[in-house]
């Protein structure tokens, strides 16, 4: 047989209260982020937040700070930013509640086609998620995450 490594030598069970106290602090971490989903107080994405997104290609390169420049110029406040270098293109995120829900995918094409005519921006996708939408998959993530922990004690058990 070959062997990898020669004459190891770990004192594991001498190290376990270190294990114990790395094991309960991420045990407590994930505790914390659970509860934080569960109440609502955690920074979720649109997807489980409800809200807009609008991918916008460009044919040039445009940065996110003149982009948010103009998004702020044109009345559109806590808006999330993604670049995608790569490709030029644009992801732009709001989250928003049911009262508020409409208008503003039209808005935010409105701007950045006034904005930046010259980078002919194409909006290639618009996905709009409602809060009862949103719940439904917080409620289905928080059930899997709990299902698969469950599963996981079970088997080292």
């Amino acid at each position: 047989m070959m062997e990898i490594l020669k004459n190891t030598k770990i004192d594991f069970i001498g190290k376990r209260n270190y294990a114990f106290i790395l094991s309960g602090a991420l045990f407590l971490l994930g505790m914390l982020a659970i509860i934080q989903i569960a109440l609502g107080g955690a920074n979720l994405g649109v997807d489980f937040s409800g809200g807009t997104a609008v991918q916008i290609k460009f044919a040039q390169h445009v940065s996110l700070s003149e982009i948010r420049k103009a998004l702020d110029e044109g009345g559109l406040k806590d808006i999330n930013l993604e670049d995608q270098p790569a490709e030029n293109k644009i992801l732009i995120g709001v989250k928003k509640e049911e009262a508020r829900l409409g208008g503003f995918t039209e808005r935010i094409i409105e701007v950045i086609s006034n904005r930046f005519s010259d980078k002919t921006p194409v909006v290639d996708s618009i996905t709009e998620i409602g809060p009862k939408v949103s719940a439904k998959l917080r409620k289905d993530a928080l059930w899997a995450i709990l299902m698969a922990t469950a599963g996981l004690l079970i088997y080292v058990g």
